[in-house]
């Protein structure tokens, strides 16, 4: 069973204790996030699952460097590299105006085979926390959960002072992992992209550093973008044994992610899962 399963398995009891409220969140986090391993094996393993912050969705219809569209016939236009998109909505990002409120609301929506499609949480500066799954019941977990990047030690206070600049902000997120973090089994460049995108989807970043976020994304190897989709570009991050495709919108700075593995030489989709996050100044009725 594995853990959206058991979390399902676990919600449909009635009234769950405060505990494993707490655990199943965990373990949802965990499931849209786990990166994957080289399997030679028919079925999929599970892959990196990261989204990140709001806006509204659009395709961009690009021009600039980079290969012809296949897609659109009897057309000169090109298609933007993958770092090329992410510099782009860089650019957005950096011209969003600082918001603030109450309550930093999260909202994560699993594939519609996943057991737990929905996941909500609300969380004020000083760490008081309101869940709630699928729609349910809005549920106050007990003591404080801080926002914070998850593996790091970065609170709120420190996210708000991150550096804007891509190669100082990789810098200070590698150098603040916590040790369980860093004696994961998984390469730099994924712990990098893990961070940067819990940094665009979890906590609230300041525009400038969320720029610095898809900058630094954009310094990352083997991105490539695989064209049009609904919602922006996919660009593809690869691993070994699978990796991340992220679907930027240029446009809006919005971003989104669904992860796969690599089974004997083929693509195998994971499922997306969509963030969205913002502050709020009202708790659900």
């Amino acid at each position: 069973m594995d853990d959206l399963q058991l979390l399902g398995a676990t919600l449909t009891k009635p009234e769950p204790s405060a505990e494993i409220i707490e655990r199943g969140r965990y373990q949802l986090q965990n499931a849209m996030r786990e990166p994957v391993r080289r399997r030679r094996a028919w079925r999929p393993v599970l892959a990196i699952g990261v989204a990140a912050a709001t806006g509204a969705a659009a395709v961009a219809i690009v021009t600039g460097g980079g290969s012809p569209d296949p897609t659109r016939e009897g057309t000169a236009t090109v298609q933007m590299s993958g770092p090329q998109v992410l510099l782009a909505a860089a650019t957005v990002a950096e011209t969003k105006p600082a918001a603030s409120g109450t309550y930093w609301h999260v909202k994560s929506v699993a594939p519609s085979s996943a057991n737990i499609k929905t996941f909500e949480s609300w969380t004020t500066a000083d760490g008081r926390q309101w869940v709630r799954y699928d729609g349910g019941a809005l549920k106050r977990l007990p003591g404080r959960h801080p926002i914070t990047v998850r593996g790091t030690r970065l609170g709120l206070a420190q996210i708000a002072e991150l550096p804007t600049s891509a190669t100082e902000l990789k810098a200070t997120l590698l150098s603040s992992r916590t040790a369980g973090q860093k004696r994961a089994q998984i390469t730099e460049e994924t712990n990098l992209l893990l961070l940067l995108t819990d940094l665009l989807s979890d906590v609230p970043a300041p525009p400038k550093v969320r720029a610095a976020a898809l900058r630094a994304l954009a310094t990352l190897p083997h991105v490539k973008n695989l064209g049009k989709v609904p919602g922006g570009q996919s660009l593809l991050f690869a691993g070994d044994g699978g990796g991340t495709k992220l679907v930027v919108n240029p446009k809006t700075s919005e971003v989104n992610a669904e992860g796969y593995a690599d089974v004997n030489g083929k693509q195998e989709s994971m499922g997306g899962i969509t963030s969205t996050s913002r502050w709020t100044d009202t708790l659900p009725r």
